[in-house]
Order: C-alpha cells, then structure tokens, then sequence
C-alpha cells in the first residue's frame, strides 16, 4: 500500500505530500490520535516514500526492494519501537541515539518510529532530547502517541506536530472490506468501531461475535428476568479491578443499547429486518419484542445512556451495578419515565 491509498485523513496526507514534493521532511513529527494503527499506518507509508528507489517524489513505488523490505519490517534504515514494559526504558533510548549518529545504511534517510510515545518517561525522553535538538539532516523521528499531553512540552515544542481524526463509520467499512472482510460484517465491524470497539481483523471479527452473543443474553435473562443474580454476582466479581470492570461495563451497556434499539425498530416494524443493526439475532430479537413495550424500551435505553454519563463520572461500581440491574426490574422499568 502507498500513502495516497490509506484512507481517511486526506489533510495529513496532503500535508506529508507537501513536505517530499518540497524536499522540506522535518526531523521529528508527532503524530496524535486516537487510533495507533491508524498512525502506524501512515509513519510506516511515508517512510516508504522517504526510502523509495522507484517512486515519484510524492510516494512510494510500492514494489522496489525497500518499499518490500519496509512491509516486512526487514530494511534496516527503518526502525519500529516499543516501550519495554509500562515505560520505554533509557537503554532503549540509548540504542536508538547510538543508531541515530549513524549515516543510513542503505537509503538516504534513516527513519525511527516510536509507539506509544507518551510512554517515554522523564529519564528515557530527556536523554532523547538531545539527539532532537541536534539530529542528522538524514534521520526522521516519528513520535506515535494516543495521549499529546502526556509528552514533555519540551519534545512537543521540538516537533511537527500532525492531529489525526478518527475514520468514519463508511471509511472504517472500505477499510475493512480492503482487508477482504465480507461486507456485512464490515458493516457491523464499522458501527463497534464507531461505538469505540477497537481492531479490524478477522481474530477481532471473532472476539466481538463472542462479546455480542454473550450480551445478547445477558439481555434476554435479564427482560425475562431469568438468572439476574448469576449477572449480578459477575458484575460484582468483575468489579474487585475497576479499570477492567469500568472497560467491560462500558461495552456492556453499549452493546446492551444498540440491542434495545433493534428491539424497539421490530416493534414498530417486524418487516424491518434490513434496519437492524444487528440482523444475525433477529429471531432472538423478535422473541424478546413480543414481550416488550415501548415505552419500556424507551426507558432502558435512556437508563443505558444516563449509566454511560454517569462512568465517566467515576461513580462507584457498586452503584453503577445497582442502576444496570434495578433498570430491568419490571416495576421500576414501567413505573419511571
């Protein structure tokens, strides 16, 4: 793949066109966003560019021996880094500006790629200071980080730096079919990806199955109300480590809401099986809506959506906990607008 060909982001894009058709690179870029495949994606494609044998100035050939050995992680002019542990360690950043006083072996350009550049604590990012304010004109640095104020200001200001915007739901969708997903789930993969799921493969596709089936039927016991304390003693069992149960909660209540949505669309309309967002359940679904109404639904999905505001809130889990299951109790569920 060539630069022009990833999609989404076309100002980056633009922007690092810009900077080979004027012979202009700068030594070090931040890139930030919120997707580091994304950004991946693109440092590892103007390296690319930089390191192409055949190509136009704006991009690479994509078929010459560096722009092959490039996709295979294999040219020794460009360099992938990751932090070691929770934090990049000083030896690593001594490797790196050992490598960086070196000319390219190979190339006209040495480029270094660091993920998770927010993870360069204050020992390791300031003995890589130096090698910034003072860099080879043939090395690129190329900082990958989800979190910008998380970096020193002292890199920042050292930087170009390049904000990158998530992928549309339809953008993610093209994505996804490139890497020969079937449309429908493309379709479906899109929409998770849009609610904050993450990943775009096959192992991802079937990680997600997983996850819908098993809120499916949280759903169903819980409308049935079937089986609520099994769902109440997993909650709380999950709750004992908050990052994780604040992670899988939040994915529970999404999911839980998209669900609801279906429900409510085969009530109003049992032909309507081309608007679910979820087509693969919908028998499941129609089992559930004749049992359901409205005004019901309508009170869940508002609840789904208050439990939402209120994790960002940093609530208690308790309470949280609480709220998810008493929104399901029959009585209170038709009792409250």
């Amino acid at each position: 793949m060539s630069l022009a060909e990833i999609i989404g982001n076309a100002r980056i894009k633009a922007t690092l066109a810009g900077y080979l058709r004027n012979e202009r690179v700068p030594t070090s870029l931040i890139f930030s966003g919120s997707d580091p495949g994304h950004q991946l994606q693109f440092a590892l494609n103007f390296a690319k560019a930089l390191c192409c044998q055949q190509g136009s100035r704006l991009d690479s050939c994509d078929r010459c021996r560096p722009c092959l050995a490039i996709d295979r992680g294999l040219f020794p002019d460009v360099q992938v880094l990751s932090p070691d542990g929770q934090f990049y360690r000083k030896a690593q950043l001594d490797e790196l500006i050992g490598s960086a006083c070196q000319r390219p072996l190979q190339g006209n350009w040495r480029v270094f790629i660091l993920r998770d550049a927010q993870k360069l604590n204050e020992s390791s990012a300031n003995a890589f200071l130096k090698t910034l304010e003072e860099p080879l004109a043939s090395n690129v640095f190329i900082l990958l980080t989800q979190n910008l104020s998380q970096i020193l200001p002292t890199i920042q200001s050292r930087c170009q730096i390049l904000k990158f915007a998530p992928l549309s739901h339809h953008e993610v969708r093209l994505e996804l079919q490139r890497h020969g997903i079937d449309p429908e789930k493309a379709r479906l993969m899109a929409f998770f990806n849009a609610q904050g799921s993450e990943g775009i493969g096959e192992e991802e596709w079937r990680e997600m199955e997983e996850k819908r089936r098993a809120m499916l039927g949280i759903l169903e016991r819980l409308m049935r109300q079937s089986e609520v304390e099994d769902i109440l003693l997993d909650l709380y069992d999950r709750s004992r480590s908050r990052d994780a149960f604040i992670a899988y909660f939040r994915e529970l209540v999404n999911l839980i809401s998209v669900l609801l949505r279906d429900i409510m669309v085969l009530i109003i309309d049992p032909a309507a099986g081309g608007k679910l967002v979820n087509p693969d359940f919908k028998d499941k679904l129609m089992e559930l809506a004749q049992t359901a109404r409205i005004d019901t639904l309508f009170f869940l999905i508002r609840k789904m959506e208050y439990l939402l505001r209120d994790i960002q809130r940093n609530l208690n889990a308790r309470v949280l906990i609480l709220e998810f299951i008493n929104a399901f109790v029959p009585a209170q569920g038709a009792a409250r607008p």
